[in-house]
């Protein structure tokens, strides 16, 4: 079938903070429709200073460190910006554990491209390219101590310390400013062991005890950005979670002051952060509030309707997921599904902690199979429910997103297996339905791949494996995802479509610029675009002037994949606008 393409607006994952803690501050989520989305809260002081970054919840089981992280959010800047990714690895959160495939504060020594880990990653460095230091937020267990007393306190143990890589890179001083503020945040903290300590890993040493360090997020902002990096660990043996925060949120803003940056921090109580997972949030499933032991009834084969009434304090902004017993770990806020097999219930989580958990009775029966018998993939390709049959190809670009679902009409436990992809990496059984695929050969096992009849695309087997059923399959064919034009919209409002060429140059007369669209051959939401160090926002302008280029990259929205740059020049005139085309669908 011949692939017809059709000019689809650029929507890029953004929103815009409901209530700003200034007219200067900003939000923006990457990978904002999948399972892993990353918030990133940008905070402008009126004086000039210096970008500070101030990460937390890269490990999922330290909630001092992303409950900390957001609530600095909240704070007020007087000099200088701050950039806040409150919660950098949300799955992992979700379920309150450490990692999910692999841990993500040992994935910064090279680009690794194999787990949504290393997308985030990929984003994470983008953005301390931007930044002149950077402060990691965390909560280890025990007491560090550099020598060893006990079992909670020895040098293996990382609470209630300030961690960094050296004392002194290049002219970077870490140890003066370190230690300058633990004289300060010391004086009002009576116990000793409460108190915190300065804490060399020496990274760079040969002999050092932390090798592991050399893939940390913190030796990458040192040692490749260049930019004063440390880690503020607090203890998870202290059981008082309100007063980690504070301790933890103080350290952050006297290193934010002798870094350049002056910052008023929120007001909050105890009571707030000791309650806020759990207060204001309510979702409904299917028109029905989840709460308390209650139950839900369901047919099979409907699917389910997921709205969130409150998500809870906007100050704390926990991140909620809906998990089905049979699928733990697929967060059905963020993924479609299709009830073809049954669960027996649905469980609400607020920054991993349990909110509700609702009971699911099965009324009816399943719609029958089709009526040739031959099997039928249920499938969602981009949100969108897709039916495969046996044989058939499902045409895809790379960076889409795909969900199997199951075998319609079936009354089996299917195995479905999508042969070159791993869905479980620690127990790799086979069975890849319900989990959110993005569809990219360079993290498939490339020993799969089979002779596509397409030049260009990859094409992968997808194999019901279902204990005694009828053997089944169809293909998918993975394709490059190319960009052909760009529209942008000019202060006139007049629209200008523009050829891409990645690497290449354009012309355009002196003025403000909004991206409206992108010509591609996939849909236009799978795309995002930054201009020079920014994201580029739906509806914010970019500017062209004399001597002075703008750079725009446009990349994958589900993999942050670079998908090449264009350089905008002033002078010149632009072209016009000609009438756009279509493009037709995946199935063949």
């Amino acid at each position: 079938m011949k692939r017809v393409f059709f000019l689809m607006a650029l929507t890029l994952a953004v929103f815009l903070a409901a209530s700003p803690a200034s007219a200067e501050s900003w939000v923006h989520s990457f990978f904002a429709d999948t399972q892993y989305p990353l918030k990133v809260v940008y905070l402008e002081g009126p004086l000039p200073g210096p970008t500070i970054m101030v990460q937390g919840g890269i490990q999922g089981d330290e909630s001092a460190g992303f409950i900390t992280a957001q609530l600095l959010t909240q704070a007020k800047v007087t000099r200088g910006n701050l950039l806040i990714l409150p919660r950098a690895n949300v799955p992992s959160i979700n379920l309150h554990k450490r990692q999910i495939n692999v841990d993500m504060n040992r994935r910064f020594d090279r680009d690794y491209n194999r787990f949504y880990e290393d997308r985030v990653a990929r984003v994470i460095r983008y953005l301390l390219a931007q930044s002149n230091a950077f402060i990691h937020l965390h909560e280890g267990s025990g007491f560090y101590h550099p020598t060893y007393i006990d079992n909670l306190r020895n040098p293996m143990r990382y609470g209630q310390s300030i961690i960094v890589d050296t004392l002194v890179y290049d002219k970077i001083d870490l140890a003066h400013t370190v230690n300058s503020v633990l004289d300060e945040l010391n004086r009002s903290i009576g116990a000793s062991d409460y108190q915190f300590k300065l804490f060399n890993t020496r990274t760079f040493d040969k002999a050092t005890d932390y090798p592991e360090m050399r893939k940390s997020l913190t030796c990458y902002a040192l040692a490749e950005v260049g930019i004063p990096a440390m880690a503020v660990e607090v203890s998870k043996d202290i059981r008082q979670i309100d007063w980690k925060v504070r301790q933890q949120l103080a350290a952050t803003v006297m290193l934010l002051n002798r870094l350049g940056v002056s910052v008023t921090p929120p007001d909050f109580t105890d009571a707030d952060v000791r309650a806020y997972a759990r207060k204001d949030v309510r979702v409904r499933v299917n028109g029905r509030l989840m709460e308390g032991n209650s139950a839900i009834s369901l047919t099979p084969g409907a699917t389910l309707s997921v709205e969130k009434e409150s998500s809870g304090p906007q100050a704390f902004s926990p991140e909620l997921a809906l998990f089905a017993s049979d699928r733990p770990g697929v967060n059905l806020i963020k993924a479609r599904r299709m009830a073809l097999e049954p669960f027996t219930e649905l469980e609400l989580r607020s920054d991993g902690k349990q909110v509700a958990k609702t009971r699911v009775r099965w009324t009816g029966k399943m719609p029958a199979g089709s009526a040739d018998d031959k099997p039928v993939f249920v499938c969602w390709l981009n949100g969108n429910p897709t039916f495969v049959r046996d044989g058939q190809v499902l045409r895809t670009v790379v960076g889409d997103q795909l969900i199997m679902e199951g075998i319609w009409g079936s009354d089996r436990q299917e195995v479905v297996n999508l042969k070159g992809f791993v869905a479980i990496p620690w127990a790799n059984n086979g069975q890849d339905l319900g989990w959110e695929i993005i569809l990219d050969p360079g993290n498939f096992l490339e020993r799969y791949a089979v002779a596509s009849d397409r030049t260009g695309a990859v094409r992968y087997r997808v194999v019901r494996e279902t204990p005694g059923a009828e053997t089944a399959e169809f293909y998918v064919d993975i394709e490059p995802r190319r960009v052909h034009a760009l529209r942008l919209a000019c202060n006139s409002g007049q629209s200008l479509l523009i050829p891409w060429t990645s690497g290449g140059s354009y012309r355009l007369p002196v003025g403000e610029y909004v991206l409206e669209a992108a010509w591609s051959n996939g849909p236009g939401d799978k795309l995002v675009a930054t201009a020079g160090n920014s994201p580029l926002e739906v509806g914010k302008p970019f500017k062209v002037e004399y001597g002075e280029p703008v750079r725009l990259t446009v990349r994958q929205a589900t993999t942050f994949g670079d998908l090449g740059t264009m350089t905008f020049l002033a002078g010149g005139l632009a072209l016009g606008d000609p009438a756009p085309g279509s493009r037709t669908t995946h199935l063949e």
